[in-house]
């Protein structure tokens, strides 16, 4: 286990988390053929924690095969993006009382056996969001998006003032306080962008950004990823370029993003 600011000292599988205080949310766009599987497999290994599949204009059945199995399903009119769904369902959960949102893809490249170690490393670590990072197990990720989410690390980081191992997995853990300005985003930000914008402005704010490692799991889906490795990091880049300028470039948080923890 590794952390990107604050060393996890706790033993994330000691004892049992309370599950009242989670929520879990999962964005799902044509996911058929995953949704049901995930569904069961998260039920299983987070027994009576809120779930929350957010079916962002799917026109293959992804919602009525999520609530076959048992999940609870939030429509969305049309395919607003992955980040619009991740907003709607997390503002959902945490006006229902959450006081951490759990989120994971739908296509199979997250294990639901790993999210009781996010939750405890969660609670372990309540001023920060928590990543699942596939850092550890890049051998398994293609060329292409290998090197994309190099790029994205460097930048992300960079912007946050602080080093992020793994910045695009969507495997995360995020406290309430984190997700406090969530009417800002809107646009461009409610696409792809939207991870990355959420981690640096939560970072700017004193939230912390810590690690787990997960296997990377790409063989596992059974469709082509909706990422664009090109053109959806040029726009994660011109988002975190945007957020430097405004504050002329942060030279002080490009020395913070180069030191990796020690683990």
């Amino acid at each position: 286990m590794t952390s990107a600011t604050n060393p996890m000292t706790d033993d994330p599988a000691a004892g049992p988390v309370p599950s009242a205080a989670f929520a879990i949310v999962i964005p799902a766009y044509q996911e058929a053929a995953t949704i049901a599987g995930i569904v069961s497999a998260v039920r299983a290994a987070m027994p009576g924690v809120p779930l929350l599949v957010v079916d962002d204009g799917s026109t293959d059945g992804t919602g009525a095969a999520a609530e076959a199995a048992g999940a609870r399903v939030l429509r969305l009119e049309g395919n607003a993006g992955k980040g619009a769904a991740l907003r709607a369902g997390m503002r959902t959960m945490l006006a229902e009382g959450a006081s951490w949102v759990l989120t994971m893809d739908a296509d199979g490249q997250h294990r639901a056996e790993d999210l009781p170690q996010l939750a405890a490393a969660a609670r372990a670590h309540p001023q920060a969001i928590v990543i699942g990072s596939r850092r550890a197990d890049q051998a398994n990720a293609p060329a292409a998006r290998r090197r994309a989410n190099r790029v994205a690390d460097f930048w992300v980081s960079w912007a946050a003032g602080q080093f992020i191992a793994d910045s695009q997995s969507g495997f995360r853990a995020y406290p309430a306080g984190a997700l406090a300005e969530l009417a800002r985003y809107d646009g461009a930000d409610l696409r792809f962008s939207f991870e990355s914008a959420i981690l640096i402005d939560a970072a700017r704010r004193g939230f912390g950004v810590a690690a787990i490692d997960i296997p990377a799991l790409y063989g596992a889906m059974q469709r082509h990823s909706h990422f664009r490795p090109v053109a959806d990091i040029t726009r994660i880049v011109l988002m975190v370029a945007g957020r430097l300028l405004a504050r002329g470039m942060d030279p002080v948080g490009l020395v913070r993003s180069l030191r990796q923890p020690r683990h």
